[in-house]
């Protein structure tokens, strides 16, 4: 899926411990022409967006070598632009409202459908579409003809 504003289709990043959700994740992404980037771990995660712009990012809440609301710090402290999904089986109304309240756009409970994810992507995109028009300001004038 291409964005509107840019020449270049959607950038996904995609953190779980799990090889076989990343993999899902990945084969889910790739169905809609995403470019889809898998990391184990949250700190190699992270540390891509060195390198690496993004669009997305489905992090896992529950990592083995960090939480999940920590790798959504990480991203958010490198690149604010990127719209985070913490995904969880372990749902609490507690960590619900913190990954939102650290500016998480959603919360995805497992086991989730193919449908969800492209829900997601897509207010995800429109969200990134709206505040780079806020970012520009007001359309300018055309100028006027004598």
């Amino acid at each position: 899926m291409y964005c509107k504003n840019m020449d270049q289709r959607l950038k996904i990043l995609v953190v779980d411990d799990e090889l076989p959700v990343r993999e899902s994740f990945k084969m889910i992404l790739s169905i809609k022409d995403y470019d889809v980037f898998t990391f184990p771990d949250g700190p190699s995660a992270i540390a891509s967006l060195d390198t690496e712009k993004y669009d997305v990012a489905f992090v896992d809440l529950k990592l083995k070598d960090m939480d999940g609301i920590e790798v959504l710090k990480g991203i958010k402290a490198k690149d604010p632009t990127v719209e985070v999904i913490i995904v969880t089986a372990y749902a609490t109304e507690s960590s619900h409202a913190n990954a939102i309240t650290l500016g998480a756009l959603e919360y995805l409970r497992k086991p989730f459908l193919m449908e969800e994810i492209y829900e997601l992507v897509e207010r995800a995109r429109k969200r990134r579409e709206e505040r780079a028009k806020r970012k520009a300001g007001p359309p300018k004038p055309p100028p006027e003809i004598h």
